[in-house]
């Protein structure tokens, strides 16, 4: 019987374990998984973002490739994204190799596709399309914390949080007939839906972290807010390591465990104000493990990576550990392949929910160059999230940040994301692991700053990057149709 795959999804979750070094919260099953396996501790999103990067994952392909770029595109009748023709995903060509596929976690692909020609299993799953709230529903949520609208959103995030546990208690893999093996997708709670966190945390007898422990990176101004956000997400990864290990407990008391592979990752960094969306290495950097009892002499127990990983590289690595062919056309590479190397990892950002944008990224082994295309904008834009942050300003660290940069109370570099941008950056990672110092004005990193222009402009030409045409009528209505007026606020929804 050929090996299983299990993908196991962490939404919006940075690698603060204590594997990868933090030992802020305690992390016993996420530590105990990845001394099974092996830990990739530079692993990084093809975008700060879930629908692209997921549609890069499941693809193996670069979404700036194959049109998949913009969050949330192609979600209505009058404007689909088609992938060329003959093209198959990672779940129909497990299909096509006779395994069960099924995808217990939403899929929110940006591309057309028929969600039984992919799985084979479990199609009525609640998931299977996130098209996102309606412009009736986003208009009202920035009104008033009191609103029906409001209240609504608040107990639809704590069905979410909650929705991971219900998947818990039935697992996909038990349908799979005796004798088949399968392709599976699953998803554990991750830093989204903290709504309740520390009452669910008392629940499970798990203690939490609060904001007075917890440190602020300079970033960020050192205010209740922030710290409340930091310590919520440290406090998510306490939920995510319980499910972890229920996870853990059910495959190997299911006789699964010494004939699965096992990945776990998040589809990007934090929710933090300059993590999610955008292309820093708090944005990009996730956590990455892999887990084959029954691989060992390939999938080396207790093994750490420092090399460059793109987060898609699990597409090519997934078939190959099922002993299937790696499409040529993919973009993606199996990392435990001889002579694997990546002297780099690309990574963009182009539409986020409301906000046009294009950035570009090369991650390198110490410097990170950053190119932003639109320098007539500032990197925060007003966002989905300051919108929603609208209901209640004081609430959260979206609104509390601008209003000390509009009131002149940042510092410099937490000022940066409101003011005027720059259209090149490049930060030493060695010296300034949360980018604070632009060094790319800087002769001394000239020929640095040269290599790396030199790798993303062969990138975008290779790619035919599809972000540098102009938006089709029908993607631009699309935006139009989704988001309140008052949202719109790029350049683009001017003219």
């Amino acid at each position: 019987m050929r090996q299983n795959v299990l993908w196991i999804a962490i939404d919006d979750q940075s690698p603060w374990y204590g594997t990868y070094g933090d030992n802020t919260v305690a992390t016993p099953n996420i530590d105990q998984l990845a001394a099974e396996g092996v830990v990739f501790e530079r692993a990084f999103a093809p975008t700060p973002v879930c629908s692209p990067t997921r549609s890069a994952m499941v693809t193996g392909s670069y979404s700036i490739r194959l049109g998949t770029h913009d969050h949330r595109s192609g979600r209505v009748d009058g404007y689909q994204i088609e992938l060329p023709e003959g093209f198959q995903t990672v779940p129909e060509l497990f299909r096509s190799a006779g395994f069960e596929t099924y995808n217990e976690d939403k899929d929110d692909f940006n591309f057309s596709y028929e969600r039984s020609d992919l799985y084979s299993l479990g199609n009525n799953h609640r998931g299977s399309v996130i098209q996102g709230k309606t412009k009736k529903v986003m208009a009202a949520a920035t009104k008033s914390s009191t609103d029906k609208s409001r209240k609504e959103s608040d107990q639809a995030q704590a069905r979410a949080q909650r929705a991971p546990e219900a998947v818990a208690e039935n697992f996909n893999w038990r349908t799979v007939a005796e004798g088949k093996s399968f392709f599976g997708q699953m998803a554990i709670a991750g830093g989204k839906g903290i709504v309740n966190i520390l009452s669910e945390l008392e629940s499970k007898g798990l203690e939490p972290v609060f904001k007075e422990a917890i440190t602020v990176p300079a970033q960020y101004p050192d205010i209740p807010q922030v710290r409340e956000h930091i310590a919520n997400h440290y406090n998510s990864i306490l939920r995510t390591d319980y499910q972890l290990g229920q996870v853990v407990s059910a495959l190997k008391a299911e006789g699964l465990w010494n004939n699965t592979a096992i990945f776990l990752y998040s589809d990007h960094g934090s929710d933090l104000p300059r993590s999610k969306e955008f292309c820093y290495v708090e944005g990009l950097h996730v956590p990455l493990i892999i887990v084959a009892p029954g691989l060992p002499e390939v999938v080396k127990p207790g093994t750490r990576r420092s090399d460059l990983v793109n987060l898609m590289d699990i597409a090519a690595t997934s078939l190959a550990l099922a002993g299937l062919d790696v499409p040529e056309h993919m973009d993606a590479r199996n990392v435990f392949a001889s002579g694997f190397a990546r002297p780099v990892v690309f990574s963009s950002a182009d539409r986020m929910s409301n906000v046009i944008d294009r950035v570009r990224s090369v991650m390198g082994d110490r410097y990170h160059y950053i190119r932003n295309f639109y320098t007539d904008r500032p990197l925060m834009n007003w966002g989905h999230r300051e919108m929603l942050a609208l209901a209640d300003p004081e609430a959260t660290s979206f609104l509390m940040i601008r209003r000390l940069a509009e009131e002149g109370r940042l510092t410099d570099v937490q000022a940066l994301p409101y003011g005027p941008r720059v259209s090149e950056e490049l930060y030493d990672l060695d010296q300034d692991p949360n980018e604070l110092v632009n060094l790319a004005a800087d002769p001394a990193f000239r020929s640095v700053l040269a290599s790396k222009r030199a790798y993303l402009d062969a990138w975008l030409k290779d790619t035919d990057d599809k972000a540098q045409y102009p938006r089709s009528t029908a993607a631009m209505e699309e935006i139009l149709d989704r988001f309140p007026e008052s949202w719109l606020r790029s350049p683009e929804f001017s003219k």
